[in-house]
């Protein structure tokens, strides 16, 4: 499903449109809506990612280009580039969209329970990976619900002394119209229904624990700087929710290895010919590195600086099996220092073609 798909909208909409199809979804399935329904967090969560990216203009701009498989250049569905974790806490989303909250009697404490975090990991590829792709180990630490207490933070616990597990209390008061009721949250327990007793001594109440964690990426050929590779639920796992935090593997690809170049899709190399190849018609075997050897076609008359271009061999597509071009540059070498008979054949030739050679001039300068 297309970001435009999750918000309801067409793909040209605008910025008033996108902002208010973001706050009917995003009030739809609002965790304060839905208590626990692990699919409305989900859906929750793919609004907000959604709204993220086609709010802004260069994100969505680069979406558009690239179509709802998360390639892209530079794509990131969370901004530029997070340093190190970063906390999402959608009370304080919505309260910069709604001024002050939803006010169906959940407290804001309550609601910053519903969090999990991101986090985007960047990986330094050599040139031949990102051109034939291959494996990368990566290894970090990650927070995950304890298992002593289940993510709960606590071994023991009993009802709420104030609203004996239910979350809400009723107060009464006298008014001129009588006696009036009014029910709201749990000021003691704060809407749990349940006070602690004894605190998790695996966990010492923080719900989670650091755990070392190692996944193996598989690189697709085609990779390019900038691209981003999302791998759902591989991140922190969420405080008070079972909803865990997505990571973002970002790539940073070099451009050139020796004589290779890479531009885009395309590989660029320059090679270098003998006068008498560029003279007369032949072929040339050359080793290009990375790449491996490949036979030339040098035509006569060939010229300082002609481009060969061999259709097919360049960088695969990373969204199919289509590859591009790899362009070879031909630069004639022109020798600094000839033998005895070398040196007589050019002459021959220079007197051929009516040069005039000045001996221990240029022509002595040139060719040794």
């Amino acid at each position: 499903m297309s970001f435009y798909e999750v918000l309801g909208i067409e793909k040209s909409a605008n910025e008033e449109e996108i902002k208010k199809a973001y706050r009917k979804k995003a009030m739809q399935y609002h965790p304060d809506r839905n208590a626990w329904d692990k699919d409305a967090e989900q859906k929750f969560k793919e609004v907000n990612e959604a709204y993220s990216t086609l709010s802004d203009k260069q994100k969505r701009q680069q979406y558009d280009m690239f179509g709802s498989t998360g390639w892209a250049a530079g794509w990131n569905p969370f901004g530029g580039g997070f340093q190190g974790n970063v906390n999402v806490d959608f009370g304080d989303i919505f309260e910069s969209f709604f001024g002050g909250g939803f006010g169906w009697g959940q407290q804001r404490q309550a609601r910053r329970e519903y969090k999990w975090e991101d986090l985007e990991y960047t990986i330094n590829l050599d040139l031949k990976t990102s051109i034939y792709g291959g494996k990368e180990t990566i290894s970090f630490n990650k927070l995950e619900h304890c298992s002593t207490c289940n993510g709960e933070g606590w071994e023991w616990k009993k009802a709420c002394t104030k609203c004996n597990w239910s979350g809400k209390v009723t107060y009464t008061s006298q008014s001129i119209f009588g006696t009036i009721q009014q029910t709201g949250t749990c000021d003691e327990c704060h809407g749990s229904g349940e006070q602690f007793e004894k605190t998790c001594e695996d966990c010492h109440g923080e719900k989670r624990k650091k755990v070392k964690k190692d996944i193996d990426i598989d690189i697709p050929a085609g990779i390019d700087s900038g691209m981003v590779i999302k791998l759902t639920d591989e991140w922190n796992d969420g405080v008070g929710t079972k909803a865990c935090g997505d990571l973002y593997i970002k790539f940073n690809v070099p451009t050139q290895e020796k004589e290779l170049r890479r531009d885009g899709v395309d590989l660029h190399y320059e090679a270098e010919i003998d006068v008498i190849e560029s003279i007369l018609w032949t072929t040339k075997e050359i080793n290009i590195p990375i790449i491996g050897k490949r036979t030339l076609e040098v035509k006569a008359g060939t010229q300082h600086g002609t481009v060969v271009k061999l259709a097919n061999d360049g960088v695969k597509h990373i969204e199919s099996e289509d590859k591009w071009d790899l362009y070879i540059t031909l630069n004639i070498k022109i020798p600094k220092k000839l033998s005895k008979k070398e040196r007589e054949l050019y002459e021959t030739i220079a007197q051929e073609k009516k040069i005039n050679v000045n001996k221990g001039g240029v022509f002595e300068k040139i060719f040794g």
